[in-house]
């Protein structure tokens, strides 16, 4: 017996039983869905082309990279979620099912740490205002890899 021999369904991976908690959850993942994408591509856009944020350059970086792990958050955790919902099964593949964890693995505590990041170079721009204030975008980025 493999892990695809057992039969997936809302019951027994959200015990959810009824139809109203199903479309409740379904709703509250839409809403998720939909708000990060367009908060986040807002961010995006508003920073990179129009350079709407008028902050340090090394906060507006790691903003950046918090933005775009959270998109990846949505891709990969949230979206599979809403469409198992939705079709009340499990409908992207085994290979989907089998490479899903793997990216949470990696993208929550990138993003974790990044909200981390992004708070000490606040403190370091409140502490060391004219050592910190010439940092470069580019030390911003090295900082923000993962």
């Amino acid at each position: 017996m493999t892990l695809f021999d057992i039969e997936f369904s809302n019951k027994t991976r959200y015990g959810i039983r009824g139809n109203a908690l199903r479309y409740t959850w379904a709703g509250y993942y839409l809403f998720v869905i939909l708000s990060s994408t367009i908060g986040d591509t807002t961010i995006l856009v508003a920073s990179i082309k129009y350079k709407a944020i008028k902050l340090h350059k090394v906060i507006v970086t790691v903003i950046q990279h918090i933005a775009v792990c959270d998109l990846m958050v949505v891709i990969t955790d949230v979206l599979p979620k809403f469409a198992t919902l939705v079709a009340n099964r499990w409908v992207l593949g085994q290979s989907v099912c089998s490479a899903l964890p793997y990216p949470s693995y990696y993208v929550s505590p990138a993003s974790i740490l990044l909200i981390c990041a992004m708070t000490t170079c606040k403190l370091l721009l409140v502490k060391y205002p004219l050592r910190f204030g010439t940092t470069s975008s580019k030390k911003a980025h090295m900082l923000s890899r993962p």
